[in-house]
């Protein structure tokens, strides 16, 4: 069966993360990954939330189906539980297999900091302080450039769209600094049409290995949108780590010539870094928060207004089974490893100095 390939494939991977990210990482993934996902490429819409329903209704039917055969079938129940059984391995097992190739065996390869060669080390309050003093100045330039409101903003740049098409590009460009990156197909990413329940869920984005799409929550304030793109693509691109993911799209937003892509990319940093500082030192956090300016402070108030909508114990269990997932494929922390972005941000301005 497939699927026991893709549990000896997996094991051989977690041997050496070095073989890993050269053989398949960045040698048979990029073109096994982007051929898998060139035709859902071809659409502007996400062929993964129909392939989501389809698998639901599959599953319903599959019961519906077994259930009815089994009742009926008084003198072949066994036969009936035997195929039941067998349909549904042989499901999982494909299933698996996808998941592996297009997405489970780049989690043991090397991480992003050691191909780019970022020293990740301890630093010093003094150093976060820096750090959130630059990206709250970054914050404040790249909001000062946006005319209105960003909704607006984006809507007159063409949209989400728009915005797809270059966070593609942006991610492009960086694969020219940081080789790991490269790819033949870089797919845009695609709004979701069931993003309400994405929000109640409290997911910002998902990549969906099974058609290798970056799929995005657009119920939000568009601000937030840039940088998960970047983060989604970042994950089209190989690096599963959420850490890395984060980090990787902010690295792609804050060099785009769209000040809005910017402002996108710097408003991630710069949010993971003043929660490090707050737990650092709350006084030094406080006066840097400060510093932001009214426009900034309006925008994360609005977030912040509409993520609350969403809190409750849908998105207390999505989170719970998010953190689950995590640690099944090797990142210990599960969501606490959101927070090693930092590392990544002080090494770069370590690197900038």
């Amino acid at each position: 069966m497939p699927g026991v390939v893709a549990l000896v494939l997996t094991w051989l991977a977690q041997i050496s993360p070095a073989v890993t990210d050269a053989v398949f990482s960045r040698g048979l993934y990029p073109w096994l990954s982007s051929a898998w996902g060139f035709l859902p490429s071809l659409v502007p819409w996400s062929v993964a939330q129909w392939v989501v329903v389809a698998f639901l209704l599959f599953c319903v039917g599959f019961v519906v189906w077994y259930g009815r055969a089994f009742v009926k079938e008084k003198g072949a129940r066994r036969f009936v539980l035997w195929r039941a059984v067998v349909t549904a391995l042989a499901v999982v097992s494909i299933g698996f297999t996808i998941f592996a190739l297009m997405c489970g065996l780049n989690y043991y390869r090397l991480t992003f900091a050691e191909d780019a060669g970022f020293e990740l080390r301890e630093s010093t309050t003094e150093e976060l302080t820096a750090l959130c003093e630059t990206l709250a100045a970054n914050t404040n330039e790249a909001r000062a450039e946006i005319d209105g409101s960003p909704d607006d903003y984006a809507a007159s740049q063409g949209g989400f769209e728009a915005y797809a098409q270059a966070a593609a590009a942006n991610m492009e460009a960086l694969a020219q600094t940081y080789p790991a990156l490269e790819r033949p197909l870089y797919s845009p990413p695609k709004p979701v049409l069931f993003s309400e329940a994405l929000s109640y869920l409290d997911i910002a984005g998902m990549y969906f290995p099974f058609t290798v799409e970056s799929n995005i929550n657009v119920d939000g304030p568009f601000f937030t949108i840039p940088a998960t793109m970047g983060h989604e693509l970042a994950h089209q691109c190989g690096f599963m780590r959420e850490d890395e993911a984060n980090f990787i799209g902010y690295l792609a937003c804050k060099n785009a010539a769209d000040p809005l892509t910017r402002y996108s990319g710097y408003s991630l940093a710069y949010d993971y870094a003043i929660s490090a500082l707050v737990r650092a030192d709350r006084d030094q956090a406080v006066a840097v928060n400060d510093t932001l300016s009214e426009a900034v402070k309006e925008d994360r108030l609005a977030r912040s207004e509409f993520l609350r909508k969403y809190e409750g114990p849908v998105a207390q269990a999505s989170n719970a089974a998010n953190n689950a997932y995590l640690k099944a494929n090797q990142q210990q922390d599960g969501t606490r490893s959101y927070g090693r972005m930092v590392d990544l941000l002080l090494a770069e301005a370590r690197e900038e100095q």
